[in-house]
C-alpha cells in the first residue's frame, strides 16, 4: 500500500516530503483555479526535481461553485474542470477527490431528493466524462455531518457512485468521517468492488494524524481494507502540529500497520 499524505501545493514546506517516507503528497485541486498552466508544471519540476510524487489531488470543487439546490450551474462546472483538469494531468495526478462539502451542500429548505437527483446529474453527466477525458478517477468523500448535509456516509455514497456508473466516478472512505458518523468496518466490504481511496487521522482527536499511542486502534481499519482486498493508496489528511517530523512518525507508523495486516 502506498502511504502519502496530504500538504498544500504552494507551501514551500512541500519540498522537505522526500524525507519523511511518504510515497507520495496530495494537494488541493482548487488551488490551481487563479494559476496558469506554465506555472503549474514550473511547480511540478520543481517538485520533480525534488523527488517528490504529486498523484492525488482533493478539494476538487470551490465553495462558491454551486453543485446543489436553485443556484445549481453546471455549466460553470464544464467551464472549471475544462481549466482545470489539463493542469492537474500536466502534474501526473491520477486521481481526484470529490469532497467539496460548501460546494455540494444543499441549501435550507431545498429538498434532498431533489439534491440527490443533481449529484447523479453533475457525476454522470459532467464530472465523469470529463475525468475520462484525461484518464484521471474522481472519487467521491463522504463527509461527516457537521461538515455537509449531503452524503455524510459510505453507504450513501456509495448509492451515489452506482447510480452515476462510470468507472471514473468512484469511492473514497476517510477513517476519521467514518468513525465521526460511527459507521462499522463491516461497511468496509459492502464497498470493496468501488473504493479507491483512503485518509485517514483520528477522530479522538481532534483530527490529529495518526500517531503511537494516541489512544486510537486503527490495526481493524487496515484489517477491513485487506479483508476487502483493497490495493489504493491512503492519505494522512489531519493536524499535524509537529510538522515534518510527526508527519515522517506517523507514515513510519502507518507502514508498519499496513504491514501487519498484509497490505
Amino acid at each position: 500500500m502506498k502511504i502519502g499524505c496530504c500538504f498544500s501545493l504552494w507551501d514551500e514546506g512541500i519540498l522537505q516530503f522526500s524525507t519523511t517516507g511518504a510515497d507520495y503528497v496530495e494537494t488541493g485541486f482548487s488551488s490551481l483555479g487563479d494559476k496558469t498552466i506554465d506555472q503549474v508544471r514550473e511547480r511540478g519540476l520543481v517538485l520533480r526535481e525534488a523527488g517528490i510524487s504529486l498523484e492525488v489531488m482533493n478539494l476538487l470543487f470551490p465553495g462558491e461553485l454551486r453543485l446543489t439546490g436553485p443556484q445549481a450551474d453546471f455549466t460553470a462546472v464544464d467551464r472549471y474542470l475544462e481549466e482545470n483538469l489539463p493542469k492537474a494531468a500536466a502534474l501526473g495526478v491520477d486521481t481526484v477527490v470529490f469532497g467539496s462539502g460548501g460546494a455540494r451542500r444543499v441549501p435550507e429548505d431545498f429538498p434532498q431528493e431533489e439534491a440527490l437527483s443533481q449529484l447523479v446529474e453533475l457525476g454522470k453527466h459532467h464530472v465523469a466524462p470529463a475525468m475520462e477525458a484525461w484518464d484521471i478517477t474522481c472519487c467521491v468523500e463522504p463527509l461527516n455531518r457537521t461538515e455537509c448535509n449531503i452524503l455524510t456516509t459510505s453507504g450513501e455514497c456509495l448509492e451515489l457512485v452506482k447510480a452515476v456508473h462510470h468507472p471514473r466516478f468512484q469511492l473514497l472512505i476517510d477513517l476519521y468521517h467514518f468513525d465521526r458518523e460511527q459507521e462499522p468496518l463491516s461497511e468496509i466490504a459492502a464497498c470493496q468492488e468501488h473504493l479507491r481511496h483512503c485518509h485517514i487521522a483520528s477522530a479522538k482527536n481532534s483530527r490529529l494524524i495518526p500517531l503511537p499511542g494516541d489512544g486510537e486502534d486503527y490495526l481493524p481499519f487496515f484489517q477491513a481494507l485487506k479483508a476487502g482486498s483493497y490495493q489504493g493508496r491512503l492519505s494522512l489528511e489531519g493536524s499535524m502540529p509537529g510538522g515534518i517530523s510527526q508527519i515522517q512518525t506517523s507514515i513510519t507508523y502507518l507502514k508498519d500497520l499496513a504491514g501487519q495486516a498484509g497490505l
